[in-house]
């Protein structure tokens, strides 16, 4: 979350720290050299990479993994030399060209046939959703591919996602539908699908998708609104203390949690607890 003069922009992944932990999402906000870069994280970034030349025909199928292996390369090259490290977290550094390549195939094979061409990669937007007193609330973002039938997110994953759990819950799908509807993009009921690449060395890919309203939209500004309040509140009423903690969920560890020292690690020293990712 940023506020500039009036207007306050909102982005889904801050939203779900907030919502889930807002001392996570204020400490990530006050200090994002905190922020790890690890191996999954890194991996799907350049499954991303490909994906997004593939689709503006920038490279060929048989060339995807390759082309996606050189991008987690590159930038593990350039943590080393900024005399960083990538933060392993439960995969086997010696699989991390296996995994990439398994997933890109997975990607061509099982989720590229389903995608509608002609879309825009990379959709950049911010649109205003709502006021909140004298401040207008706006959602900011990235779209990994905008198509007027569906909008899509690439995701990489440990296991299959649930499809049911991501109609009732997810928070991505509904504030890009939201700002697609405010900026005249789609008409409500709209569709919105993961691509989702398991991260192993036979990966395979799975297509879940999820619809959103009017009503999804109105209820994910009524939660951003909430928690905007709140830190405008926190703003005028505090002095810089901490945000409400909530350590009850696996992210809450050494390993997820970018802000650890910072917070409960700074009592409780290391995590060694295996944590589910």
């Amino acid at each position: 979350m940023r506020i500039e003069d009036n207007k306050i922009f909102i982005r889904q992944s801050w939203l779900g720290d907030a919502l889930m932990c807002p001392e996570r999402a204020r400490l990530s906000a006050l200090h994002p050299e905190s922020r790890k870069e690890n191996d999954s994280a890194m991996m799907g970034t350049a499954c991303h990479t490909a994906i997004e030349a593939m689709l503006n025909d920038e490279l060929s199928a048989q060339h995807m993994g390759d082309h996606a292996v050189e991008a987690f390369r590159w930038k593990e090259k350039e943590l080393i030399e900024a005399g960083k490290a990538i933060n392993v977290t439960n995969t086997n550094p010696s699989n991390w060209n296996t995994h990439i390549r398994s997933m890109c195939d997975a990607w061509l094979r099982d989720i590229y046939p389903n995608v509608p061409l002609g879309g825009t990669s990379e959709f950049k937007f911010a649109t205003k959703v709502g006021m909140i007193d004298d401040y207008e609330l706006h959602f900011e973002g990235t779209m990994d591919y905008f198509h007027q039938e569906s909008i899509w997110d690439w995701k990489t994953a440990a296991r299959k996602y649930y499809q049911a759990e991501k109609q009732s819950q997810n928070i991505q799908s509904s504030i890009y539908t939201k700002a697609a509807y405010e900026l005249g993009m789609i008409d409500y009921p709209a569709t919105f699908k993961f691509g989702v690449m398991i991260r192993n060395a036979s990966s395979t890919g799975q297509i879940v998708s999820v619809s959103r309203t009017e009503a999804h939209g109105n209820w994910i500004v009524e939660q951003a609104t909430a928690i905007a309040r709140t830190v405008l509140m926190y703003n005028q009423h505090s002095n810089g203390g901490r945000w409400l903690i909530n350590d009850q969920h696996f992210l809450c560890s050494q390993r997820w949690c970018p802000v650890w020292d910072k917070c409960k690690g700074g009592y409780v020293g290391s995590d060694d607890a295996e944590e589910a990712e």
